[in-house]
């Protein structure tokens, strides 16, 4: 089956669900080893430095493969890059279960984290593609299976962490043999619609280092790593807890950083702005080390910090990926690679670092420390803001619309004495195609949308359908170790998926203004004045669609009173 054989009211094609299962089994992978730290510890005799290098190994894999897993999968293929991905972290996961020594699992993870960067080098990119016409729910699917994995994969290592540190990395590579499985023999042989998007040179990344903004950011984003994995890989050595127990409390974490990172991170961007939101959350989370810090031995405040700090890393990181992704003059692609380098590199040093302090000072030290990393991030930002502010979200100062101070006329004017009685009205259910055939043959720039029985539902204009069938730009997508970049669409594609969509998807959910007919003109003007509408309806008694008025009515109606003053 194609990806172009999706029918549009047939949902998605089972070979998504199947890339919805691997991304799923894939996540769990990075946190599933989080539970199972204190026993490696003591089982392998390693110091607390020597595990947290499994994180370490894990993280300067991931920064240097975001230069370049990129290039070799758009070489390889989408197929061949995800079941190589999916064999390298089934293969090594699988061995790393088998070990004896610590250092030995260091090394299979850093192998088992280039299978994870090549996976997701292409996993976004091969759901979006098989889904088809289906493109939208397909990208949704994708961020599900993201937040199921990252709040799974601790709690699964915890159920099989009770009975053995190795189950849950053989865990692993069973699953990823039924996932090879399902994948080599369900998955078809697609090929990524390039456009005009030629292979990506390997210097590109480094040469976007040199811009401002990016390398603020980068290091900025690096210097929070530092209190990040810091409390991701060192507080389950100090909480002195089964894996079980261990699995519940990052299931919290992973279930408020999903939450925060799809629903709360866009709303705080949209009111408060990207870089004064990304302030709040840096400063909460200084704060929340410096707790860490000062009550370690207390396992009640560890475990809430621990669970509170995924509604901070959420939004964190969703809002370091868009505060890069609209300053950067680069293209899209090439950021990701630069900008996951640049914040990997701290994500690195913090679990050894964390590890060797604790050895060296006391338990408490290594949050103290991550907390000042965490505030040299919020000053590096604060030093350089004039890089990194967000141009798309300046704001544009619109004139205030006033009503004139003086009377038009002393005759009182009700709607129903200029409003246009022949009403051009059109149904939820017809085509957008339709809708637009009705604005060119009456020259028309809106009408209403009413049910049967003429009731008013919405109101629909041109600049409704411009918004609508407006080619989506490129957007990203922040999921810890990989930002994932979603491309845009064409002005065909668009063509081809909405233009038969229904009116309904057209109606918004502002709130909907309309006048009676027995309203005033002056009513009519002040709604139409402090609002950007250009038509409003008019109802009766019974909530019946009987006219319509729009600014060209005002205006005329304004003309021929002045002209009888």
């Amino acid at each position: 089956m194609s990806s172009n054989e999706s029918i549009k009211n047939e949902g998605l094609p089972s070979s998504v669900w199947l890339l919805f299962i691997a991304i799923i089994t894939a996540l769990m992978g990075m946190g599933l080893i989080g539970p199972v730290l204190p026993t490696l510890s003591t089982q392998l005799g390693a110091s607390p430095s020597e595990v947290t290098l499994l994180y370490s190994s894990y993280n300067i894999v991931m920064a240097i493969g975001a230069l370049i897993t990129g290039v070799i999968s758009t070489r390889l293929g989408l197929k061949k890059a995800l079941l190589i991905g999916i064999i390298i972290i089934g293969v090594f996961a699988a061995i790393a279960g088998f070990a004896t020594n610590i250092w030995t699992i260091i090394g299979l993870r850093g192998i088992w984290a280039l299978g994870s960067s090549l996976f997701f080098a292409t996993g976004l990119a091969a759901m979006v593609t098989v889904a088809g016409v289906s493109k939208t729910k397909s990208i949704v699917l994708f961020e599900a299976a993201v937040g199921i994995g990252v709040a799974a994969g601790p709690l699964i290592g915890g159920i099989l962490g009770q009975f053995s540190w190795r189950y849950p990395f053989i865990g692993i590579g069973v699953m990823m043999v039924i996932v090879f499985l399902l994948l080599f023999t369900k998955l078809p042989n697609v090929k990524e619609d390039l456009g005009t998007k030629s292979n990506t040179s390997l210097k590109e990344p480094f040469r976007a280092m040199k811009n401002r903004s990016i390398a603020v950011l980068g290091i900025a984003n690096s210097l929070y790593n530092f209190g990040f994995f810091t409390l991701l890989a060192y507080s389950p050595l100090i909480l002195g807890l089964n894996p079980f127990n261990i699995g519940l409390i990052f299931l919290g974490w992973g279930i408020l950083l999903g939450i925060s990172s799809y629903f709360i991170a866009p709303r705080l961007e949209k009111t408060f702005g990207t870089i004064k939101s990304l302030y709040v959350m840096l400063i909460l989370f200084t704060i929340l080390l410096l707790v860490m810090g000062i009550f370690t031995s207390d396992l009640l405040i560890i475990s809430g910090c621990i669970i509170i700090s995924g509604l901070l890393f959420g939004n964190s990181n969703s809002l370091f990926t868009n505060a890069v992704m609209t300053t950067s003059p680069v293209e899209a692609s090439t950021t990701s690679a630069a900008f996951s380098f640049l914040r990997m590199i701290g994500g690195a040093i913090a679990p050894f670092l964390a590890g060797i302090l604790a050895e060296l000072y006391a338990p408490n030290i290594p949050f103290i420390v991550g907390s000042c990393f965490v505030v040299s991030s919020i000053i590096v930002i604060v030093l350089n803001r004039n890089y990194i502010y967000p141009k798309s979200k300046i704001k544009s100062e619109k004139p205030e619309q006033t009503l004139p101070k003086q009377t038009l006329s002393k005759q009182t004017l009700k709607v129903k004495d200029f409003m246009i009685s022949n009403v051009i009205s059109i149904h939820p259910a017809a085509e957008i195609k339709d809708l637009l055939k009705l604005f060119s043959k009456h020259n028309i720039g809106g009408v209403p949308v009413v049910n049967d029985q003429n009731k008013l539902i919405g109101m629909v204009s041109d600049g409704d359908i411009i918004r609508y069938l407006a080619p989506k730009d490129y957007s990203a997508h922040d999921f810890i170790y990989n930002i994932l970049i979603e491309e845009g669409e064409s002005e065909q594609e668009v063509l081809n998926n909405k233009i038969t969509d229904s009116i309904d998807s057209l109606i918004t959910k502002r709130k909907l203004y309309y006048l009676n007919d027995n309203d005033t003109l002056e009513k009519a003007i002040q709604i139409l004045s402090q609002n950007e509408f250009k038509k409003l309806p008019v109802l009766d008694s019974n909530k019946h669609v009987i006219g319509i008025i729009s600014r060209g009515d005002i205006n005329n109606i304004l003309m021929k009173m002045l002209a009888h003053r």
